[in-house]
């Protein structure tokens, strides 16, 4: 069994137990590899859910030491339409996204393809036991997947400040802003990426991301909708 298999099971068993392991270092083509086999092992026991994109700000990509954003698998339990969303690690964190719902979505297919856009929490989760990470060391754990609250509809182009409060107080605002321009090209970066969609994709940060924990509040507000929801 080579080094990236015993890494990924390291992963896939503290994703199942709901643990958390040490950082482990890694290269950025070990990791790759590491992302490759843990995420198909995700996919074997809980079925393709969709696509998230990561680092997709400036701000992220220096936080991590990234020159570029990247992508997680998201599996179909980890996606929510309740309010109520089940926190399953110790390290959460949320952030505000575009979420699309995409059938059979091509380059060539996009954005005809699109079924619905909603505005969205997303709720990155690590399997490591803390946020002091690198690139390539979120790219190995899946690109930090855990939940994804699909949220509520909007229409595009969507240019509102949205705002995100955690228990009742305004922690963060914006609107939609990304490296590659608009949400429309962070898709499209993506489908370069995987050349086919079936399923959500949570199109990356604009407001947050802020560290949560199980109890918290979220309301995301904005000109034209509002909600909370609660993490337990």
């Amino acid at each position: 069994m080579s080094l990236e298999d015993v890494l990924a099971q390291t992963l896939y068993k503290a994703y199942q137990e709901r643990k958390s392991v040490k950082p482990f270092e890694v290269t950025m083509a070990q990791a790759k590899r590491v992302f490759n086999v843990f995420s198909s092992m995700l996919v074997q026991s809980e079925g393709f859910g969709g696509y998230k994109i990561s680092l997709t700000t400036e701000e992220t990509l220096k936080r991590f030491g990234s020159t570029e954003p990247l992508y997680g698998i998201l599996t179909k339990p980890m996606i929510e339409t309740d309010s109520e969303v089940e926190l399953w690690f110790e390290n959460h964190m949320a952030e505000v996204e575009i979420v699309f719902e995409m059938d059979h979505c091509t380059v060539e297919s996009y954005p005809t393809c699109v079924n619905g856009v909603y505005l969205g929490i997303e709720l990155p989760a690590t399997r490591f036991d803390t946020w002091n990470l690198k690139a390539y060391q979120i790219l190995a754990d899946d690109s930090a997947a855990g939940r994804l609250f699909v949220g509520e509809g909007i229409k595009l182009p969507y240019n509102e400040e949205v705002e995100l409060y955690l228990n009742g107080h305004k922690v963060g605002k914006g609107r939609p802003r990304y490296v590659y321009g608009t949400v429309d090209d962070m898709v499209k970066w993506l489908l370069r990426r995987v050349g086919y969609i079936n399923g959500y994709v949570s199109s990356g940060v604009f407001v947050g991301p802020i560290n949560v924990k199980k109890g918290d509040r979220l309301r995301v507000k904005s000109g034209s909708l509002e909600y909370e929801v609660r993490l337990s």
